[in-house]
């Protein structure tokens, strides 16, 4: 049930109708942004700006606005971006490892680079490393970087305002593989952020060479 009452009438109809067009089903959840139509034009609007990039491969982004999801705890998000990020061709078994996702030896770089980079963006405060970014832009170029980022924090928006408006699940992920929800608000990497400090594998390794070469010059 959601938190705002849902628009009924003609209007309200069409918007769950409209669904069909974008998601291949009709979006119940149309109906509670119907109230303002103002503010659903110009969300949509944007979401179909954030959603345009072309330089990045689209599971990716799939990935990274799925990682984010799982942070919020939105369990809409969770469900659609599930199914999105599948159809993108992201297997049943990363999207159920996603909270282990370093663990699991299940992802490759461009992956592990993405949602490292939606973990950081999506932390409370954010943490995202220059090295990180650096990564990010070497890899995707600058516009490439700039269309990712704005994709994450887009998604955290979205999140959080589903999450407020109390927007449920329309069973996009029923039957199927569902990313889960990470524990204890988001922080699936916990031995990590003892500091308040999200560190990605290539910074650890590289501080370990630093150290390594340190030591070794004092004659230790």
């Amino acid at each position: 049930m959601s938190k705002i009452e849902p628009r009924t009438g003609a209007f309200a109809e069409l918007v769950v109708r409209g669904g069909k067009v974008s998601y291949g089903r009709r979006m119940e959840s149309g109906r509670v942004f119907a109230q303002h139509p103002r503010l659903m034009i110009d969300f949509l609007r944007f979401n179909r700006a954030a959603e345009r990039g072309k330089r990045v491969p689209k599971v990716l982004m799939e990935l990274g606005v799925l990682r984010a999801a799982t942070m919020v705890g939105c369990e809409f998000c969770m469900d659609i971006g599930s199914e999105f990020a599948r159809r993108a061709g992201l297997s049943d078994e990363k999207v159920m490892a996603l909270s282990q996702a370093h663990e699991s030896g299940l992802f490759d770089e461009d992956e592990l680079l993405v949602i490292d980079l939606a973990t950081g963006m999506t932390s409370t405060p954010g943490v995202v490393e220059d090295e990180l970014m650096e990564r990010a832009q070497e890899r995707f170029g600058v516009k490439g970087a700039l269309e990712l980022v704005h994709m994450i924090a887009w998604e955290n928006a979205r999140a959080r305002i589903n999450i407020a408006a109390g927007i449920v699940p329309e069973g996009f992920s029923t039957g199927k593989a569902c990313a889960m929800p990470l524990s204890s608000g988001g922080q699936a990497d916990q031995g990590r952020r003892e500091r308040g400090v999200l560190r990605t594998r290539a910074t650890e390794d590289a501080d370990m060479r630093r150290a390594t070469a340190t030591e070794g010059g004092a004659g230790r």
